[in-house]
């Protein structure tokens, strides 16, 4: 037993050394090989949010007064859903309140005009301009929120501005209010607009400005909501006043590259072979541009038909649904 035991004690003696030894000497680094490298480095960690993103709708409509621009919207929220409206032209309120009475709680039209108290214009455009980025903020904050888990309120669907040619015109009376400082109110700002701007590039200060409320937009759909511009036709004419013929959206010009959807409403007074109006006017919906949905470009829909001796006919546009 006495040499078993000075054997065992001998080893652990050797262990000890060794011990003793490896806290001395650093230690030699061995180069990994690429599959150790894989396992302690993964590619889809580093990119996990981009490769399920959650994205939202983000698209323009663009139409004459009564082309159910904002119909289509309206009828493609989920029944208890919400959606917030912009509402710079009063279109949104006087929809719902003609049609969706019951639904007056999912549909939270919000006024942005900031009224002036004692001026020669009616409305405070720099007030304005920061009410409406404040309404999109708070939208940001309620998609973030309904993220959560243990989110248990109405869920947030879609943001739908309406007229946002009107906010174009805040854009552009803030940069010469407050930016540039060449005019004291929006009447100001519209008398020799490119004397006041001054050199070319100052233009720049109103695309920023209205591309803020953008970039609001663009977050709300990475966090799953719709968001839509809704604007009117902005008519070309020469220099004498005669039309050309021409149209193009009323929004700031970069809008477009922007949406991943733009749809056209129009609607057409229906005429039999004679040319003779028959009664009927279509309401149609042509999508112009459809990155999400391709088989959709430059496909047109029937939206509504309405008649001079019967009810109407509504078809919506169940695609918006989806």
């Amino acid at each position: 037993m006495s040499g078993f035991k000075n054997l065992k004690d001998k080893e652990a003696a050797e262990k000890d050394a060794e011990a003793t030894l490896s806290t001395l000497t650093p230690k030699k680094k061995l180069k990994k090989t690429p599959v150790e490298k894989a396992q302690n480095h993964r590619g889809d960690e580093w990119f996990a949010e981009e490769i399920a993103p959650i994205t939202g709708e983000f698209g323009g409509l663009v139409g004459d007064d009564g082309t159910c621009k904002t119909a289509i919207i309206l009828n493609s929220i989920p029944e208890g859903d919400a959606c917030v409206i912009v509402d710079f032209d009063g279109g949104g309120q006087a929809l719902r309140d003609a049609f969706y009475t019951h639904r007056r709680s999912d549909f939270k039209s919000v006024n942005p005009w900031i009224m002036q108290d004692e001026a020669r214009t009616a409305y405070d455009y720099p007030a304005t301009h920061d009410k409406v980025m404040d309404i999109g903020r708070r939208a940001l904050s309620w998609a973030k929120d309904q993220l959560e888990p243990d989110y248990e309120g109405q869920r947030l669907n879609t943001v739908l501005v309406t007229a946002v040619d009107l906010w174009d015109s805040v854009a552009m009376a803030c940069m010469f209010i407050e930016d540039l400082g060449t005019a004291p109110d929006g009447i100001g700002a519209k008398i020799s607009p490119h004397e006041k701007v001054g050199l070319r590039f100052n233009w720049q200060i109103r695309s920023t400005r209205f591309h803020q409320l953008t970039s609001l937009c663009r977050e709300l759909t990475r966090l799953g909501v719709n968001v839509w511009y809704e604007t009117h036709w902005q008519y070309e004419m020469k220099a004498d006043g005669t039309m050309t013929g021409g149209k193009k959206p009323k929004w700031e010009k970069q809008t477009s590259n922007y949406l991943h959807t733009i749809i056209q409403m129009k609607k057409t007074k229906v005429r039999d072979a004679e040319m003779r109006p028959t009664g009927e006017t279509i309401y149609e919906a042509t999508f112009t541009k459809a990155r999400n949905l391709p088989d959709l470009l430059d496909k047109t829909r029937l939206v509504m038909s309405t008649y001079d001796d019967k009810p109407l006919k509504w078809h919506g546009l169940p695609e918006l649904r989806g």
